[in-house]
């Protein structure tokens, strides 16, 4: 048995003084001092539920020179998360339930935080995927290019992939851009220009992406969840879409929030991703639309490349930054600096991930649930600095931020797995 002891703990949305029993899962929630010789002081502390991360690449198997279950995972547990959800972009993409299974065995054997899985659609796997609905957290639709055949454009396979994983009952998170818009905005290409590579993938593939994805969920009412969203129009559509009663739910990340494109001039392909960093009216419209609850879950979208790799041109360089241990720091820092309540931060990054991918017994501390438990300290100033990361890739586009407050302890079913930024 594990006692926390003395600290604030958030339950029902507040926060009140309360002790903590742990085994595997939380036994008891009191405010008397409990009899248990493994007992941790937290004064000064808060406790919250373990962080979810429902967009990582872990790049296991297929790429593992860039990351791999056993580094994300330590990652994670380093940014106070204890369960990911990791996309099937891997190298052969995880499109067959055949991959699948062997991509759960990898994970299950490297990982030391909770995980789930998405399972890719492709124009040729559509048959396949109610077979693997009792072990995947949702399904993956890129409606622009991506990794191997995980890619899906024909409208009328669109269709059948709404329908089909309507009746799974599960969540079917898509990457929201459009082709025929990127391909046309190649003419805005500036070679010496990084920016430009913003303005090669306007925010109207996004926005089209997004309505035609809005269209196909009122006709099947699947669970439809989007992706990464950056733009301004695209918050409104959403909107608009739960006004109506639509069953849809959205993330954008911490990139999207700390950085525009002009920071592209600077950073070059360090900061390239898909879709790209957008403008400073973006920027505040996510933020607002983090607070109004349209935005429902901040992602990381935890996508480590190497060094080299990221040292390219922007036109050559693969998209995507790493996230997963930045995240909290990032996010805590935005509540102490009042952009967002602290009720929404673990709204957004505990309890709406849990819910929406039906993370059963997660995400919330409740007497009976697993004792996956985040301890935060506000107060803590400190640097984010390349050499203290867990991340394979060994960078980090945030890289010299100076930050107040972070994780300081992250329990998983019990477990300490990190102490004091270190993972045990």
């Amino acid at each position: 048995m594990l006692a926390l002891v003395n600290g604030k703990v958030f339950i029902k949305g507040r926060l009140i003084k309360a002790n903590l029993i742990l085994s595997k899962r939380i036994e008891k929630i009191t405010k008397e001092k409990p009899a248990v010789d493994n007992t941790i002081d937290c004064s000064g502390k808060i406790i919250i539920p373990g962080l979810i991360d429902p967009h990582v690449h872990f790049r296991d198997p297929g790429q593992t020179y860039k990351e791999d279950w056993t580094s994300g995972s330590k990652a994670a547990a380093h940014g106070g998360v204890t369960t990911v959800l990791d996309m099937p972009n891997n190298v052969p993409p995880i499109t067959t339930p055949e991959r699948l299974k062997e991509k759960i065995e990898i994970a299950k054997k490297k990982s030391i935080v909770n995980f789930g899985l998405y399972f890719g659609i492709g124009p040729s796997n559509l048959e396949t995927l109610g077979e693997v609905k009792n072990i995947v957290c949702g399904y993956k639709m890129f409606m622009c290019k991506s990794t191997g055949d995980l890619l899906l454009t024909d409208v009328k396979k669109q269709e059948h992939a709404f329908e089909t994983v309507s009746k799974t009952e599960k969540v079917l998170a898509v990457h929201a851009e459009t082709p025929e818009i990127n391909e046309a905005a190649m003419k805005n290409k500036i070679e010496d220009l990084p920016e430009s590579y913003a303005n090669t993938k306007p925010p109207e593939s996004e926005i089209k992406a997004i309505e035609k994805a809005l269209s196909m969920t009122k006709v099947y009412d699947t669970k439809l969840h989007v992706v990464h969203l950056t733009t301004a129009g695209g918050i409104e559509l959403i909107k608009n879409a739960k006004m109506q009663g639509l069953d849809v739910t959205t993330e954008t990340c911490p990139h999207y929030l700390f950085f525009t494109k002009t920071n592209m001039r600077k950073k070059k392909a360090f900061l390239s991703m898909n879709p790209p960093l957008r403008t400073k009216k973006d920027q505040a419209a996510l933020w607002s639309a983090i607070s109004a609850g349209t935005i429902d879950m901040i992602s990381t979208d935890h996508a480590p490349h190497t060094i080299e790799e990221k040292s390219q041109s922007v036109w050559t360089a693969p998209g995507g930054v790493p996230g997963v241990e930045t995240r909290a720091g990032l996010m805590i820092d935005a509540v102490n600096k009042r952009l967002l309540s602290f009720e929404r931060f673990v709204e957004i990054c505990c309890e709406n991930p849990a819910k929406r991918f039906d993370i059963k017994e997660r995400g919330f501390i409740e007497a009976g649930f697993f004792a996956d438990i985040t301890v935060v300290d506000m107060k803590k100033h400190y640097t984010i600095k390349t050499d203290n990361l867990y991340t394979k890739c060994g960078w980090s586009p945030f890289e010299g931020f100076k930050l107040k407050g972070c994780p300081v302890m992250t329990i998983s079913e019990g477990k300490i797995i990190m102490e004091d930024g270190v993972v045990l």
